[in-house]
């Protein structure tokens, strides 16, 4: 390890590695982008959580160091990015709206053994509730600016048929399928606290009742759904036994083309699903997969060109590691 990054491994094991307590014992500049520094502090916060993974699951300290000083590197080179993703998304203009910065707050702070701990940390460290405030909302800035740039990558990336029947030629092995059906869902997320409980499944009960009504799940999907696939009207793609948790696995069975699982609870909230299509096992032909290809090239393309454009803004931004 460098100098810089064994110091930082120190006050690690010192705290160890605690979400409440690393940021408290370190301070200084490990970088700058422009003018604006990236603290010490901030490193071992955004690193904290990926650090006691590896504490529970490293098989010697060696082992653990090393992956200790990666895991740095990583939340060194994210911190970075960041920063140069929220000066270009000041200049786009993009806006945050409070709701998804208290979200994410309230998520950060669920990583504390308690409130009081995180307040705690907070006074300790010498920020304010306003200060935290500010660094979750430029976080979400930036991921906006980046998620948005990288799908406009993707929009104007051109695939070529030679191109899908390529790829479809070279991986064919990937479009051999167990039996599988292809799925949407609508999820509520909700915490272990029974009245949460009680109130997500009171919310899946009454879109079952729009569907009844001749609602389309996927707009209703859209509208309600707290999951990832929500906005594709909770399209969730094909699954095979095993890619989904036991709970939901096993709700799919039986259920027929067009129909509904039963709203079922998973330790993250309760989900409604509707099944597609099913397929037995076989080889998805050629005109069926290039649906699946062109997005997985659109994608390779679009991040081509999102590390072309990072690289550029990296060397205008004057970006110096002091680490």
């Amino acid at each position: 390890m460098t100098r810089a990054f064994l110091g930082l491994f120190a006050v690690l094991v010192l705290v160890g590695v605690s979400a409440a307590s690393a940021p408290l014992l370190v301070d200084g500049v490990v970088a700058s982008v422009g003018n604006e520094p990236i603290l010490q502090s901030d490193l071992v916060q955004d690193a904290g959580p990926a650090i006691q993974n590896l504490r529970s699951s490293a098989t010697s300290q060696e082992a653990f160091e090393r992956e200790v000083e990666k895991a740095l590197r990583a939340a060194l080179e994210q911190a970075v990015e960041y920063q140069i993703l929220y000066q270009e998304a000041k200049t786009a203009g993009i806006k945050v709206p409070d709701d998804d910065v208290e979200k994410r707050m309230g998520m950060i702070k669920k990583q504390y053994e308690s409130s009081e701990a995180f307040q705690k940390a907070l006074e300790e460290s010498g920020r304010t509730m306003s200060d935290f405030r500010e660094r979750i909302k430029r976080q979400i800035m930036a991921m906006s600016m980046g998620i948005g740039k990288r799908r406009e990558f993707e929009k104007q990336a051109v695939v070529s048929e030679s191109d899908m029947a390529q790829y479809y030629q070279d991986h064919s092995g990937d479009f051999v399928h167990p039996p599988r059906v292809q799925v949407r869902r609508i999820f509520i997320a909700a915490d272990k606290g029974p009245k949460a409980r009680k109130e997500a499944k009171a919310k899946l009960e009454a879109v079952r009742d729009e569907l009844a009504l001749g609602a389309a799940f996927a707009d209703l999907a859209k509208a309600r759904s707290q999951g990832p696939e929500a906005a594709e009207g909770g399209l969730v793609g094909w699954v095979k036994k095993g890619d989904l948790v036991p709970e939901l696995d096993n709700a799919l069975e039986g259920v027929s083309v067009g129909g509904l699982s039963p709203i079922t609870e998973t330790e993250y909230g309760f989900t409604l699903m509707k099944v597609e299509a099913r397929e037995v096992e076989g080889t998805t032909p050629y005109e069926s997969a290039r649906k699946e290809i062109e997005p997985i090239l659109r994608k390779k393309v679009g991040d081509e060109h999102y590390q072309k454009w990072m690289g550029g803004l990296r060397k205008r931004s004057n970006v110096r590691v002091f680490m």
